[in-house]
């Protein structure tokens, strides 16, 4: 499946990138679950290389500049985290209404209705900007 990122407010393109779909019935508790694994998973990976001399390839660069920010990895390691952490504030932000789900273009309103997803299904995710004063 593709997971397609958007925050609203922001001129910066949908960021798109594949995952695989997990095995088994799905929920959306269970979707982002499975997502924010794979970030945690991600981003634990990207902080055992914090202070490694790295040079961009010539794909990197070339995306870097549709964003208009080319970057390194941090010089610093970043802070502690932890899946149950992350997942918790993952589910919290979903119910507080931070950020909209999409499953194929339907809107996913409830976090344990069952969902059908495809290898070629997509997962949009759409984080809400509060407004000055709101």
């Amino acid at each position: 499946m593709i997971v397609e990122t958007k925050i609203v407010g922001r001129r910066t393109p949908f960021e798109r990138r594949p995952l695989e779909v997990p095995a088994g019935p799905q929920t959306l508790r269970s979707l982002l679950t499975h997502l924010v694994e794979q970030e945690v998973a991600a981003y634990h990976e990207r902080q055992n290389s914090v202070g490694v001399l790295r040079v961009l390839t010539e794909r990197e660069l070339s995306e870097a500049t549709l964003t208009g920010r080319v970057s390194t990895s941090p010089q610093a390691p970043g802070g502690t985290v932890t899946t149950e952490d992350a997942v918790r504030t993952a589910l919290t932000g979903f119910g507080d209404g931070l950020y909209y789900v999409f499953v194929d273009d339907e809107q996913v309103e409830a976090l344990d209705a069952p969902l059908t997803l495809r290898p070629d299904s997509t997962l949009l995710l759409v984080r809400l900007t509060a407004l000055a004063g709101g």
